[in-house]
């Protein structure tokens, strides 16, 4: 009897420890379902309201991402890092955006999600955009583009992606001035027959883009047609870009000279950018384009104060973008850190089963981390000293030559002193000789005659030496000369290597032998065939060259 009274009581026992169980099981199961409504419901909300409530949906999109991680929902948290980093870019904190941006790569990337890869690589080229890395953005627009099309040939229904990276490139284009490019990439919005844009919330991005690239090339009837109807479409609708298209209103108007059409469209896009869920990197310039518009208008006060509001805005954007430049490598050293992380969790799965694997691959891990670190390190040192050296040689070289080139024009200076001073003895000797061949003349006339002929002679072979030593000297001087001035002759080129030693007309006239009135003859047909006004000095062009 005690023996089938305690058989009764282990049967009920294990049916109940089974209920039990299987209650629990049901229970966690329920919890999990109702954790991830919970958080896809609180998600959802945050992304509704981060238009008007940036801070608090940001907080709550943080805690939603963190659960979806846990629960290895990698599509509900890319599209979280999308959302913070939308909010991140509106309050200017672009080391944030970035941050998120890439974390949201690093998992599109590695669970090969094509659609987030597309929108993720469109946000981050703009991104760079903002900071004028050209490079950077055009690769990243090239490779959403050719991700978009894998997805529209796998199922050509899904032209969202590549529609919204066709717009983009049109943009890029647009902003680099190749209008044509740009107007062939909208066109190619229409993928095929069944695309109707009307329908999509692209159209008024669509019809903003196509009426600003129109005002560019100067067919303003059909800008204003395109960016009215944009206007239209977003009228009372909180969509980021609506304040681009008031400004490329104002633009059209001020184009055509309606100052006063030009400065409401502006004053609108200056509203709407100063109001919760639109595009606030705009201020500034808008701005400065109302001031254009007030000094047209030659309201000086207002053109100023609204000059001076845009300077203060862009001051403080530029020093937010030098602050996200300093923090980038950072940055980035985070999400490496951040990918690091993330691949040994991913590990650890394998790492309970096999802990000898595991203790194996850190050890791989951090000596190809040591490994990495120190050739880094090296080849850094390395290219340090080797800059280093290259500078100092460059400086070495530079101060060398300097030396080498102030030495030489010291040389020639001083030589040219030389030969002045050579060519005024001569002069002197010369009018000494003069002097007494008259004496000689009066006193000894035979003498005179014999004297005269051979001193003649000597006169010849003047000009003869001195050219030589003057072209020994100024060795480039005749060439620079007649490579200017071809048309001057043999003999205006021999006045002007004197009027380079600063001699004057007698000193010439004597080492030439020739009259006084012929080198002023000469200097006239010289100051002619070189071009020289009468306020401009023969010996100061003739000592440049």
């Amino acid at each position: 009897m005690n023996l089938i009274i305690s058989l009764l009581i282990a049967i009920n026992i294990n049916y109940t420890s089974k209920y039990l169980e299987k209650s629990d099981n049901i229970y966690i199961e329920k919890s999990i379902q109702d954790s991830t409504l919970y958080y896809t419901s609180k998600m959802k909300n945050a992304i509704n309201k981060s238009a008007l409530f940036p801070y608090a949906s940001y907080k709550s999109l943080k805690k939603s991402i963190l659960y979806f991680k846990k629960k290895k929902d990698t599509n509900r948290a890319i599209n979280g890092l999308i959302k913070m980093s939308q909010i991140q870019k509106q309050k200017r904190n672009y080391s944030k955006t970035f941050d998120h941006l890439w974390e949201a790569k690093y998992l599109s990337d590695l669970y090969h999600r094509k659609d987030q890869k597309v929108t993720i690589r469109i946000s981050l080229a703009r991104l760079y955009d903002n900071f004028n890395l050209t490079e950077q953005s055009v690769t990243l627009l090239e490779d959403a583009s050719s991700i978009a099309k894998e997805i529209y040939f796998e199922d050509n229904q899904k032209t969202e992606n590549l529609i919204s990276s066709y717009m983009y490139m049109a943009v890029r284009h647009r902003k680099s001035g190749n209008y044509k490019t740009a107007l062939a990439y909208l066109d190619s919005c229409y993928i095929n027959d069944k695309i109707n844009l009307k329908q999509r919330i692209d159209m008024p991005f669509w019809d903003a883009e196509k009426g600003k690239i129109m005002q560019k090339i100067g067919r303003n009837e059909e800008a204003g047609k395109y960016l009215h109807e944009a206007r239209d479409l977003t009228q009372n609708l909180i969509i980021t870009y609506r304040p681009n298209i008031s400004m490329y209103l104002g633009d059209l108007k001020y184009s055509i000279n309606q100052l006063d059409s030009a400065n409401y469209y502006y004053k609108e896009s200056l509203n709407l950018t100063r109001r919760k869920g639109f595009n606030n990197d705009l201020e500034g310039e808008v701005l400065l384009k109302i001031s254009k518009v007030y000094d047209k208008k030659k309201k000086t006060k207002l053109a100023y104060r609204a000059l001076s509001e845009s300077i203060t805005i862009e001051a403080e954007t530029l020093k937010d973008k030098n602050r996200t430049n300093s923090e980038l490598f950072e940055i980035k050293n985070t999400y490496l850190n951040s990918i690091s992380e993330k691949n040994e969790e991913l590990e650890k799965q394998n790492i309970i089963i096999e802990k000898n694997n595991q203790i194996q691959f850190r050890l791989k891990v951090i000596l190809g981390l040591l490994l990495l670190l120190g050739i880094i390190s090296y080849t850094f040192i390395q290219m340090r000293l080797k800059l280093k050296k290259t500078l100092l040689d460059k400086k070495e070289a530079q101060i060398k030559a300097e030396s080498n080139k102030k030495k030489s024009e010291n040389e020639i200076e001083l030589k040219s002193k030389e030969l002045t001073s050579y060519a005024l003895q001569l002069v002197d000797k010369d009018s000494a000789i003069d002097e007494l061949l008259d004496v000689l003349k009066t006193e000894a006339s035979q003498k005179y005659k014999n004297l005269y002929y051979k001193y003649k002679k000597g006169s010849k072979d003047l000009w003869d030496d001195f050219n030589l030593q003057f072209t020994s000297i100024n060795s480039a001087f005749y060439n620079k000369l007649e490579t200017l001035h071809p048309k001057l002759s043999t003999t205006e080129q021999k006045h002007c290597a004197l009027i380079k030693l600063n001699l004057g007309t007698k000193e010439m006239a004597r080492i030439l032998n020739i009259e006084a009135h012929s080198v002023h003859v000469s200097r006239s047909r010289i100051r002619k065939k070189i071009g020289l006004q009468r306020s401009e000095n023969l010996e100061k062009y003739i000592g440049s060259l």
